[in-house]
């Protein structure tokens, strides 16, 4: 399932055990964005032992930011349950502010492995 970039929204890609985002992400509704991305993370992060999820957003609001909360603190519950989980947070080398997003997401999460990458 790939959910296509638009103006507001990343282009967000499902495999069998990954996902990825990728873009700019301030929706005008977070709720007609998010649904149908928990409800097939859902799905594929239950049936799954293990599951990827890559992130590599150039923007986001701070309702996108409280979804990417949500988002992380179900992987981590998830991740509780002896599932392997991994987060990849991709950063461009010159965006301190996204950098520093990643850095502060990952402080609360126990369970999953979240990992920092820079790119250029």
């Amino acid at each position: 399932m790939i959910i296509p970039a638009a103006s507001r929204t990343p282009e967000v890609a499902f495999s069998a055990q990954t996902c990825s985002f990728k873009g700019e992400c301030y929706p005008e509704d977070i709720s007609e964005f998010s649904a149908p991305i928990m409800e097939k993370l859902g799905s594929d992060v239950t049936a799954a032992d293990s599951y990827q999820v890559d992130i590599e957003l150039y923007y986001f609001n701070s309702s996108s930011a409280k979804f990417l909360f949500d988002l992380f603190e179900f992987l981590d519950l998830c991740a509780a349950d002896n599932k392997q989980i991994g987060v990849t947070w991709r950063y461009r080398a010159d965006d301190d502010t996204m950098q520093d997003a990643g850095d502060e997401f990952s402080e609360d999460l126990e369970n999953l492995l979240f990992t920092m990458e820079k790119i250029d």
